[in-house]
């Protein structure tokens, strides 16, 4: 069931963020909605559940955008295994912790998108987009992260409580 609703809560995710998220920017940054879904899916789900996440939220990213398919997918995915890896070692991801994996694994996604799009022929001024694209796309992730965790989390809890009762 959360493979298929993947589908649907990230295809959702993916057409807001190419809608809706644009009338907010502030200098060039927007929140990346389809990003701090995976990232809030990844906190409690492992590791395979977690890649198909990013896979599948990057390529749908990728299909409303301009960028390469696959590009999004890319920096999520290492996100997802680097949180996977720092969640090994503690022994619960609190708000601490869930702010420094926003803070980093935003800009390492953003910074491999840019990387990728350079590559692709697309003229990228990484100085510029550090601190006019990044910078404001961090915070707005550290603000939105807390909604998007919340109801993500419910979502994960029912879902454990219906499997439990069809076990």
């Amino acid at each position: 069931m959360g493979n298929y609703l993947s589908v649907l809560i990230l295809g959702l995710a993916a057409a807001a963020q190419s809608t809706l998220v644009p009338q907010i920017r502030l200098l060039g940054g927007a929140p990346d909605v389809v990003f701090l879904i995976v990232v809030a899916w990844s906190v409690n789900a492992s590791l395979d559940e977690s890649v198909l996440w990013a896979l599948i939220g990057g390529i749908l990213q990728n299909l409303l955008s301009a960028a390469p398919l696959g590009t999004a997918s890319m920096g999520m995915v290492l996100v997802v295994f680097a949180l996977d890896a720092m969640r090994r070692q503690v022994y619960r991801v609190g708000l601490p912790l869930l702010i420094l994996i926003i803070i980093f694994g935003s800009f390492l996604h953003q910074l491999v998108v840019m990387l990728i799009l350079s590559l692709s022929g697309f003229e990228i001024l990484f100085l510029d987009n550090l601190r006019y694209v990044v910078a404001p796309t961090i915070a707005y992730n550290l603000v939105f992260v807390w909604p998007i965790y919340w109801f993500i989390r419910r979502v994960q809890r029912r879902l454990t409580r219906r499997r439990s009762v069809l076990s």
